[in-house]
């Protein structure tokens, strides 16, 4: 072993698991293309020695911080020039620190910490740390904003990070922090948040409500690609060009609007816009009584479809929503359903969806969201899932089902409460029954990746949860769990690796990177993330675990649990 200060380059390739499952074949011949054209001549001129290729990742060492850097800045600069068919991006972190060399390998902290970096930096960005700031400054033709001190998954202590100013800012895509999606053969399209008009705090639930019932109507027209409410949220209170965002999400069209509301009467606005021009296709406005609200919006939802209708294969007609019958009972399900995954918030969320059951009791939202409560307060809030608690569960979603027989939200809320309770055939049936109403719903094609899982089919899982991230761009973290746990269970050790060392705030699918890691043979990598898994779940036992998981084989139960003994984790 030799030990030295070198600077290392760590660099990951942006959304691989979803081009690999749209286009395998395209994708890794993309990838070997871009690393002998272009990758390895630019390592090569900087001076620098590519350690290793881990599929989508490369490590590269260099001794000298301004040309690791000066390495980067020319990879994200001159990538877009040797594009193919398939359209690559990466994030690149810089370290500056002690290695140990062996057997033509590199380890240590120096490649933690760069790795690290890595993941805090945006697509088609550049992260560096403080150390290399200080050697790279003044010397370097750069500008790098200052993130401050950060803390990085696994390393103990804070470390100073910079961010390289990319162009100008905001006329740049990469900026915004997704890199462009290839745009959707169909016609496909995304609901941003409409503007609250109102400058009163009480109505922002009020305003995202006409949105969330506009992405869930629009996901019933036959032929037609919705992106989900939590990646259309991500765009809210923000200002970019309509084109950047129709690159980031993949989609032809945008729907955009706001809503004015003062005392009985509601101002509403709304329009339809081709991504790849900017132009408008259509525009409405509407000023009605309050109580005419879901009017106004079956009238939007019927006029988008109409102005799509043309780039629909198949037009036709979709299922009306069923309507709530008191206005302050939809305000509280818009509040309960926001705040059930917030911590500080959740027992505010279950008084909401009572009380807008007791004002509403046909109201099938208001009954499926608190079926949902209950299911997370036991999965992923880890409260025992006592009798009560299932029974709770459980007459939620069937109330939800039978106010409701139709709403793809009630068959995926009793779909989720019915899996852990070791109904597995019944969430199959639910979850699938929600997709055929719903095909858009993303967070249904996540979770159906369990009950394919625990059912003997992986790869299914794996398939259900790569169409849920290119229906939900701006996932949550728990679609990683999710695809991790899946690409386990296939033996897809290196996958599963890849996928869950990208988690940042959830600690419980550590267990899952620990015994990935073991099954790969990388002994000190997987005692290092069960040690982290057991600070944070420090009395978890294998066999307790195992009691509570509904596989159908056996032998996928021992599978996964000999993971967890490699890992060392106690049994």
């Amino acid at each position: 072993m030799e030990r030295r200060l070198a600077a290392v380059l760590a660099a990951d390739m942006v959304g691989y698991s979803r081009l690999i499952g749209d286009d395998e074949t395209g994708t890794l011949a993309a990838l070997k293309n871009l690393r002998v054209a272009f990758i390895e001549p630019l390592v090569a001129a900087h001076r620098g020695r590519i350690v290793k290729v881990m599929g989508d990742g490369f490590l590269v060492e260099f001794a000298s911080a301004v040309d690791a850097v000066s390495a980067a800045l020319a990879w994200q600069s001159g990538i877009d020039d040797h594009q193919a068919s398939v359209v690559l991006s990466f994030r690149i972190g810089v370290n500056l620190g002690d290695i140990v060399s062996e057997a033509g390998d590199i380890h240590g902290e120096g490649v933690n910490i760069a790795a690290r970096l890595e993941g805090v930096a945006q697509p088609g960005g550049v992260c560096i740390a403080d150390t290399v700031h200080q050697n790279v400054r003044g010397r370097i033709d750069a500008t790098f904003a200052d993130l401050g001190d950060m803390a990085l998954k696994n390393i103990e202590r804070p470390i100073r990070v910079w961010q390289w100013q990319r162009g100008n800012g905001a006329d740049d895509p990469l900026a915004h922090g997704l890199a462009s999606l290839p745009k959707a053969d169909r016609a496909s399209i995304a609901v941003l948040p409409f503007d609250d008009m109102s400058n009163d705090p009480e109505q922002a639930f009020f305003c995202d409500g006409i949105t969330e019932d506009l992405i869930t109507e629009l996901a019933h027209v036959p032929g037609l690609t919705v992106i989900a409410r939590h990646s259309s949220f991500a765009y809210k209170g923000r200002a970019a060009d309509v084109r950047v965002i129709g690159a980031e999400l993949g989609v032809r069209h945008l729907v955009e609007g706001s809503v004015r509301r003062s005392g009985d009467r509601v101002r509403v606005t709304a329009q339809l816009i081709d991504t790849d021009s900017g132009g408008h296709l259509w525009a409405q406005r509407y000023d009605r009584n309050v109580d005419d609200i879901f009017a106004v919006q079956d009238d939007v939802v019927r006029q988008i479809a109409t102005a799509l209708s043309m780039a629909l294969e198949t037009p036709g007609q979709f299922p009306a929503a069923a309507r709530p019958r008191n206005l302050n009972a939809y305000e509280l399900v818009m509040r309960g359903r926001q705040n059930i995954l917030r911590a500080p918030g959740r027992m505010e969320a279950k008084r909401d969806l009572q009380a807008a059951i007791a004002l509403d009791p046909s109201l099938s939202d208001a009954h499926a969201w608190l079926a949902v409560y209950y299911y997370t307060d036991w999965f992923l809030y880890g409260h025992e899932p006592s009798r009560e608690a299932l029974s709770a569960g459980f007459t939620a979603a069937d109330s939800a089902i039978e106010t409701g027989p139709d709403n793809s939200l009630a068959h995926m809320a009793l779909g989720m409460v019915s899996l852990y309770a070791g109904r597995r055939a019944v969430a199959l049936q639910s979850l699938r029954r929600a997709l055929e109403l719903n095909p858009n719903e993303a967070d249904a094609h996540c979770l159906m990746q369990d009950a394919y899982t625990f059912d003997g089919e992986p790869q299914k899982g794996v398939n259900s949860v790569r169409t849920a991230i290119r229906l939900n761009p701006h996932h949550p973290e728990w679609y990683l769990w999710h695809l991790g746990f899946a690409l386990y269970c296939t033996r897809d050790y290196e996958g599963a690796v890849r996928e869950l060392s990208r988690l940042k705030d959830i600690a419980e699918p550590l267990r899952i990177l620990a015994a990935a890691h073991a099954r790969l043979g990388q002994d000190e990598a997987a005692q290092k993330v069960a040690q982290a898994f057991l600070r944070a779940f420090p009395d978890f036992s294998g066999a307790a675990w195992g009691a509570t998981q509904p596989f159908r084989h056996r032998a996928d139960l021992k599978h996964v649990l000999e993971g967890y003994r490699l890992a060392g984790l106690p049994d």
